[in-house]
């Protein structure tokens, strides 16, 4: 069946059908992944088998843990330390937990635990499979004469075979006997001397077995514990702990855990103590320090106050002095003030000479005298003019009182000078008390200042050596008081009695989900960047042109020509159904013979000399006359598919067009006795072969064939590589594009689309070549038979 991606060809091609363009098609990518059934099944097998082996051979661990509450309330060292902290000496903050969890899992406390319960001395029994661990007791107990400091850093491995109730025998790991020796004897090795003794009673019963001995250096056992203990906390801000440890002896495990514990809290007393210890220490040296610091400085405070006369309370005497200096400033302005007045008075009068002006009487002078003497001066004054008005300035009254005034006058103004004298006495006296008490209150700011920052450093000393003399005696009153950071809320033990590794359903499902997702992945990528055309599929999403069909994948080796008369292979059934097909596809040319049919490629390779052999075949088979006719002058390859007189060399095309005097017929070979077909080979290979085909000859050429033949199949050169199909492409009914399964890539495919969108090419189809066996046609009817 022809399918046509392209609705615009339905005039010209009314029996195709539409294909779908369809970009997923969820059908064939499951068939893509189950065709490779079997590589599903061998995975899923290889990991099974490889989770079995795993769980067979890994030594199953056990999950112990235990919880503990870590206080965070105020501790003996931290009531101690506090004098420090809020004298910024140490830090405020308390112990986090986060810490004490670090603390926890410290390589001390682990290489403690390590030492107290002897685990870099392991015991192991072999069983069927693997060495099992006996813990806490073995049928022997190895002993060490030499110093710990020595045998904890030693790795060394012995493996005991039991003789009897009294000797044993070193072996190595086949068995082979190394050294007899006897229980309770000391043997001398590598790591010192050693005594080992039987541990159990009726230990003949155990003869011949073989325990093996490993000792292990401390510090590398210690940090695989580190490694495998988990310290968390349950719960946010919770201060309670769970340690949680893996391991193959769950009664290790168990001891471990218990054992670390105690650890910590021994240590937690011990740095208490410690700290108890050393903090009352510090007290007592600051407290000598403090109460000779303290004494300097009340002596320098002694000292200030009797150097400038002053008193405890600065503030009240300095108050009293600016009081007695505001008075001072009070008298200063009054006096100034009766001084001014004198003056002006004394002026006045000394301008009265000759004038007999009232005087002012109101000027409130301090001494009563000038007072008296200004009235009495004015009542005279006022006398003489009421006597002016009714007599003469000779008037004996008259010149009586002008003697009185003159006398008063001169009295008036010895008084004023008098005063004026006796105010400038106390104006100076005044103004130099004022100069002292201004002084004194200039530099009290400063005496207070100092007095000031010398009563700080007092204060700060004395509450300083007070507050110690408290901390000391709460340092000894709570000095024996040690109480550990942690309370036990379980001791240790395991959650279940199953080994929490290796996790059976965990690793199987793990086996089975690796077991496809590997080959699912690899078939996946292998498509992802797989750039070949794999299916018809591939064609329709990327062509809009006609597909004629495909051409099944050809396993015959030995002839080319595959299509025969009486053959029912697939691959005749396709050709056989190419020519049908053809018929719907030059249905609009209105040609009763001369037919021509272009075969065509994007590149060499594609099968393009194959299938229109093979076509040329099918259609003599079915009665026509058939001509062959190859223009790939640059790469013939009729020599493989026909048997040529001169193979290669044969006189053909290349040789008629040059030759003027060679005819068509002459170059035109018959082959086959049944069914024949007429084959114009290409010729001796030109220099220049686009040149030849724009030969005028190569039209004769085409006449020649259409007249005497029902169809011409040309086999043509490639279009991408050269430009040879093009210059003869006019004289094609149609074109058939060869696509290669498995070999074209799908990025070339541009290059016939965009031939068939221009028409450079007319009437263009696809053929799909070297399908897969999806598309066969060996179903029932005899097809697929082979010939």
């Amino acid at each position: 069946m022809i399918s046509n991606n392209n609705s615009d060809n339905t005039t010209d091609n009314s029996t195709f059908i539409d294909a779908p363009k369809s970009s997923f098609n969820f059908r064939d990518e499951i068939l893509k992944y189950v065709k490779k059934w079997y590589w599903f099944l061998l995975s899923v097998v290889v990991f099974g088998t490889l989770a079995y082996l795993h769980i067979r051979y890994t030594i199953p661990q056990y999950n112990v843990s235990g919880t503990i509450l870590i206080s965070q309330e105020e501790s003996v060292s931290e009531s101690e330390l506090s004098a420090f902290k809020d004298l910024g000496l140490l830090d405020d903050s308390k112990n986090k937990i986060e810490n004490e969890i670090q603390i926890i899992k410290s390589r001390t406390l682990l290489t403690n635990v390590v030492n107290n319960l002897k685990l870099n001395v392991q015991y192991f029994t072999k069983g069927r499979v693997l060495e099992s661990e006996n813990y806490p007791k073995s049928l022997i107990e190895i002993n060490f004469l030499s110093a710990d400091s020595i045998v904890h850093t030693k790795s060394k491995n012995f493996r005991v075979l039991i003789n009897s109730q009294t000797s044993f025998s070193f072996v190595d790991k086949e068995g082979q006997k190394l050294s007899d020796h006897s229980f309770g004897k000391t043997i001398n090795t590598s790591i010192g001397d050693i005594v080992i003794t039987p541990n159990i009673d009726g230990i003949e019963s155990n003869k011949g077995k073989v325990i093996h001995i490993k000792i292990t250096p401390v510090n590398i056992v210690a940090q695989s514990y580190r490694n495998k203990l988990s310290v968390i906390t349950i719960g946010k801000g919770s201060s309670i702990v769970k340690l949680s440890l893996n391991d193959p002896v769950k009664e290790k495990a168990k001891d471990i855990i218990n054992n670390l514990v105690e650890e910590y809290n021994k240590s937690t007393i011990e740095n208490k103590k410690l700290t108890s210890a050393r903090t009352a220490g510090f007290i007592n040296e600051r407290l000598d320090l403090i109460s000779g610091d303290l004494s300097e400085v009340d002596d320098e405070a002694a000292g200030y106050k009797s150097k400038f006369g002053l008193t405890n309370d600065v503030s009240a005497q300095t108050q009293r002095v600016a009081d007695i200096d505001s008075r001072n400033l009070q008298e200063i302005n009054r006096f100034e003030t009766q001084l001014r007045k004198i003056e002006s008075t004394r002026r006045f009068v000394l301008s009265q000479d000759g004038k007999y002006d009232i005087l002012p009487s109101t000027l409130g002078f301090d001494d009563p005298s000038i007072t008296s003497t200004v009235a009495r001066y004015n009542g005279l004054i006022s006398q003489r003019k009421r006597l002016l008005k009714s007599s003469s300035v000779q008037n004996p009254v008259v010149v009586n009182i002008d003697e009185q005034i003159g006398s008063l006058r001169q009295g008036l103004i010895a008084s004023l000078n008098g005063a004026k004298n006796s105010i400038n006495i106390s104006l100076n006296s005044l103004r130099t008390q004022d100069k002292y008490f201004s002084g004194q209150l200039y530099n009290a700011p400063l005496r207070q200042k100092e007095l000031t920052a010398i009563g700080r450093e007092q204060g700060i000393k004395e509450q300083l050596y007070l507050y110690l003399l408290q901390k000391r005696e709460e340092a000894e009153i709570t000095s024996h008081i040690t109480l550990s950071n942690a309370r036990v809320i379980d001791k240790a033990s395991t959650l279940g009695s199953y080994p929490v590794s290796p996790n059976k359903k965990m690793i199987y499902f793990g086996a089975i989900f690796f077991g496809f997702a590997l080959p699912f992945l690899t078939i996946y990528l292998l498509d992802l960047f797989n750039t070949k055309v794999n299916s018809r599929e591939d064609l329709e999403r990327s062509l809009s042109m006609p597909i004629l069909g495909a051409i099944p994948k050809t396993k015959s080796k030995k002839s080319k020509i595959v299509v025969s008369r009486n053959s029912r292979s697939s691959i005749a059934e396709a050709f056989r159904i190419l020519r049908t097909n053809l018929g719907f596809l030059m249905a609009g040319t209105h040609k009763e013979t001369g037919k021509i049919i272009f075969v065509t490629s994007t590149i060499s390779g594609e099968g393009k000399t194959l299938v229109s052999s093979n076509l040329a075949k099918t259609l003599a088979i079915s009665g026509k006359k058939v001509a062959y006719l190859g223009t790939d002058f640059r790469d013939p390859k009729f020599h493989n598919f026909f048997e040529l007189q001169k193979g290669k060399d044969t006189p053909g095309f290349t040789n008629f067009i040059m030759n003027l005097d060679i005819k068509p017929e002459d170059v035109v070979y018959e082959q086959g006795e049944n069914d024949p077909l007429f084959v114009v080979p290409s010729g001796v290979i030109p220099p220049n072969p686009a040149e030849l085909l724009m030969n005028d000859r190569v039209k004769e050429m085409f006449d020649y064939l259409g007249d005497n033949y029902d169809y011409i199949v040309v086999d043509t050169a490639p279009v991408s590589l050269v430009t040879d199909t093009l210059l003869i492409g006019h004289f094609s009914d149609l074109s058939i594009y060869i696509v290669r399964e498995n070999y074209s890539d799908k990025r070339i495919l541009q290059v016939p689309e965009n031939f068939y969108r221009e028409k450079r090419l007319p009437n263009m189809a696809v053929l799909l070549n070297a399908a897969g066996d999806k598309v066969g046609y060996g179903y029932g009817y005899g097809y697929g038979a082979k010939d």
